[in-house]
């Protein structure tokens, strides 16, 4: 188990503040299971940035390299050889401040990147600049400063790169208040036309490596497993009681942060070992905690082991162990996990929770690019599982706990707003996920074409809950061919045969558009097997077309007592 120490200590460094660059280029360095290639076409350095990358990169199983442009100012061509895996075009947008407005400045970048977007598919990553008051700044206005045109400059990048597809903004504008020294060193720009300081290097470097990166190329963690005890507060519940556990302004700064994950679609759950009523009773009586136990979508509070717990807790939000953070000040007890379930992620809980928060903030798989519309709905809809559980077992057969839901399934074909929705499904989905196929988000709305393709969302509620859109299916169709590209359900829905109902009606009405054969795609991955073993109850050589005609008398046989029926969005 000296790896997952040498991995905490490593988290430890690299997270919880900012290292310095000794820390980092020393750094102990881990295996990497996946790399990237990283093309950076720039009108300064990058090197310095790049340096520094590939230690925090191996904090969650990647390397990284880099092909760069000759410096050039007019951006004439960009790509290079068009291998990379993402593309970076680093600008100092100083050059351009007294030769354009900062409209014009950005139309010029939308122009030199037309090409580069009709060339390639792949994610191109853009900076904005840093405002930063210099020395006499404070004695003019925005308006009449440099800073005015800076500040133009980045409302009109958000705005453009908000509503294009493909485009990421490098917010230097919001990383420059991260650091508490300036974000300029000119001493550097004098020596190598390079304006930023060692710190403002350090913070960009592991933006890019443990937020952007992570969040293009990998899913987002789904859940956060919670230790209590010095973790979200100073002292031991079992021993000083309700009152006696003291909240520190750090601790209190960790809570409202796990608040903000738990608005942004993270479950919470409780892993630890005390009393589930002395917890309850915690939570309850402390008016003074950010966290209320309604904000835990699950909660293992017992004294059978933290890996047990977070078997039972995987079990509970139907997401794989992979999915999980869990956090712990014991080392002991992450060691314990680490053992149990190597895939589970792991971070050190500090005995400032300010420290934990700032791990919190920079560890991978946890950054949000897009805001996510059903984030707010996914911890009500656990908790309401959790009560359909004990429906189940109550009920007389499984037809009759289905029906005592009161289930209210609508599907949605070729739904232009849905658009967002879908491309979130096809990034988070892991188990139901039959062909592990991450759309793009030109590519989600080429779907959404009513002459070439059949796409199907579906949104589920119940008695319980309102769970949104939770499931997709997207057909291409050519005359009486027609090819299933993707299949999606949210882990929320399963259980409740969804899938199945609603699988029934889009082959009806793949039918009535005169299709004959189906093909389906799948891709085997190391958590959709509830999928591929979903769709092989209907269909067995998965490699040749299928008869629609015998496929959906087998799909209608499976569902044909299902007591919810499915409505279409008018």
């Amino acid at each position: 188990m000296n790896h997952v120490v040498t991995y905490l200590d490593l988290a430890d460094s690299l997270l919880c503040s900012i290292p310095t660059r000794a820390r980092i280029t020393g750094s102990p360095k881990l295996s990497s299971q996946k790399s990237f290639q990283v093309r950076v076409d720039r009108t300064m350095p990058f090197e310095f940035i790049a340096n520094l990358m590939p230690p925090f990169c191996r904090l969650w199983g990647s390397d990284v390299h880099f092909d760069y442009s000759d410096y050039d100012a007019a951006l004439t061509v960009l790509g290079g050889e068009l291998k990379a895996d993402v593309f970076i075009i680093w600008i100092d947008w100083r050059i351009y401040l007294k030769s354009m407005t900062a409209y014009e400045a950005v139309h010029w970048l939308q122009e030199r990147l037309a090409q580069l977007r009709a060339s390639t598919d792949k994610p191109i990553w853009v900076n904005n600049w840093p405002e930063s008051l210099g020395a006499g700044d404070i004695l003019f206005s925005f308006t009449a400063s440099d800073n005015g045109w800076f500040r133009k400059l980045n409302s009109l990048l958000s705005e453009w790169i908000e509503q294009t597809a493909g485009i990421m903004l490098i917010d230097l504008a919001v990383l420059v208040h991260e650091g508490s020294n300036s974000f300029y060193d000119y001493r550097n720009e004098e020596i190598s036309n390079y304006p930023f300081s060692n710190e403002a290097t350090i913070l960009i470097s592991r933006h890019l490596s443990v937020h952007l990166l992570p969040a293009t190329f990998a899913p987002r963690l789904k859940a956060l497993a919670l230790d209590l005890d010095d973790t979200l507060y100073n002292g031991v519940l079992g021993e000083e009681g309700v009152e006696g556990i003291s909240l520190t302004e750090g601790h209190t700064l960790l809570q409202k942060l796990l608040l903000r994950l738990k608005q942004s679609g993270i479950l919470l759950t409780l892993c630890t070992r005390n009393e589930e009523e002395d917890v309850k009773a915690l939570f309850e009586k402390r008016d003074d905690f950010p966290l209320k136990w309604d904000d835990f979508a699950a909660v293992c509070a017992n004294w059978r082991t933290k890996a047990e717990n977070l078997k039972h807790l995987a079990q509970i939000l139907n997401i794989d162990p992979s999915s999980f953070l869990f956090v712990d000040d014991n080392p002991a007890e992450l060691i314990k996990m680490a053992a149990a379930w190597p895939e589970v992620h792991l971070l050190r809980a500090k005995r400032s929770g300010q420290e934990t928060m700032k791990g919190l903030c920079h560890y991978p798989g946890l950054y949000q690019l897009h805001s996510d519309g059903v984030g707010l709905s996914r911890t009500v809809d656990i908790q309401a599982n959790q009560k359909r559980d004990k429906i189940k077992n109550e009920a007389s057969d499984y037809n009759a706990y289905l029906d005592s839901l009161g289930m209210r399934i609508t599907v949605y074909e070729n739904e232009l707003s849905h658009v967002k929705r879908l491309y979130e499904l096809s990034h988070k989905t892991n188990q139901f996920n039959l062909a592990l196929r991450r759309m793009k988000g030109n590519e989600v709305k080429e779907f959404m074409d009513n002459n070439a393709y059949l796409c199907i969302t579906i949104s589920l509620s119940d008695m319980l809950s309102d769970s949104g859109i939770i499931g997709a299916f997207v057909c291409r169709i050519e005359g009486e061919q027609a090819q299933l590209l993707e299949t999606l359900f949210s882990c929320r829905a399963l259980g409740r045969e969804i899938e199945t109902v609603t699988f029934a009606w889009m082959l009806e009405r793949l039918m009535n558009r005169g299709v004959k054969q189906l093909d389906i795609d799948t891709a085997q991955g190391p958590r959709n097997a509830p999928a591929l073993e979903w769709i092989t109850r209907f269909a067995q050589d998965l490699t040749k077309p299928q008869s629609l005609k015998e496929l959906l008398v087998h799909v209608k046989a499976a569902c044909n007592d299902h007591p919810a029926k499915v409505e279409v969005n008018q």
